[in-house]
């Protein structure tokens, strides 16, 4: 499954010590500890265990969101921007091979799931305009409006495609992921918010670790689906 090669005895063994390790690198990172690089340790983490027990898709998703934290770090706003871009084309990539691969083959398209479908085209597309409408505007002009504007749609598509992969975990995730980038880009362009750090880097971690287990095969435990079409 993953770029480099893992017998299947320890797939189980290494994804449990990615998650003990990534868990206490992500609880470094909220105590006033001064160490370098501590916002990009998490999703290193992650992305070097994923380099064996995740498609490689997830694991370069990782690596560049492990750079685009450092980016943010250094105040780097279009460096930031543009790696997690590359890490949403990823998780793109990912999403749709599995859907075609094994989602679509077995698919359903009821009454019910037409339903949910036109749902998340709706919740997408509304989400969007809010985006273009409060936050594009409002994002200094030139490369980074013109940036503002193009992560929105490529976030909002690793969405949609994330919620029809019949799995609640990459779906919990995946709106996870879109609520921490709201409120940081409300942050950044808009206006500031209480607790803001809290708000965009607690869902941030977990969404990231969600996408990560789901796509390992490894799993903690059985999975409820959220939609069967």
């Amino acid at each position: 499954m993953g770029l480099l090669r893992l017998k299947d005895n320890l797939t189980r063994p290494v994804a449990l010590t990615a998650t003990g390790l990534f868990l206490c690198a992500a609880a470094i990172f909220f105590l006033p500890v001064d160490l370098p690089y501590k916002i990009t340790i998490p999703l290193t983490i992650l992305g070097i265990s994923a380099l064996w027990l995740c498609p490689w898709q997830i694991a370069l998703g990782l690596l560049f969101s492990a750079l685009g934290d450092q980016m943010g770090a250094m105040g780097n706003l279009p460096g930031q921007m543009g790696s997690f871009a590359l890490a949403h084309i990823m998780y793109i990539a990912y999403f749709a091979v599995r859907y075609f691969k094994k989602v679509e083959r077995d698919r359903k398209l009821t009454a019910k799931a037409k339903g949910y479908l036109t749902m998340i085209l709706l919740c997408s597309a509304a989400l969007l305009a809010i985006v273009f409408i409060k936050i594009v505007p409002e994002a200094p002009a030139g490369i980074l409006r013109i940036g503002t504007a193009i992560y929105a749609c490529l976030i909002c598509s690793m969405l949609v495609l994330a919620l029809l992969q019949r799995s609640s975990l990459f779906a919990l995730g995946s709106v996870l992921f879109v609520f921490s980038d709201f409120i940081l880009a409300w942050v950044l362009f808009v206006e500031p918010i209480e607790d803001s750090r809290l708000l965009i880097m607690i869902p941030y971690y977990a969404a990231q670790w969600l996408l990560y287990i789901r796509s390992t095969s490894f799993r903690v435990g059985p999975e409820m689906r959220l939609m069967r079409f």
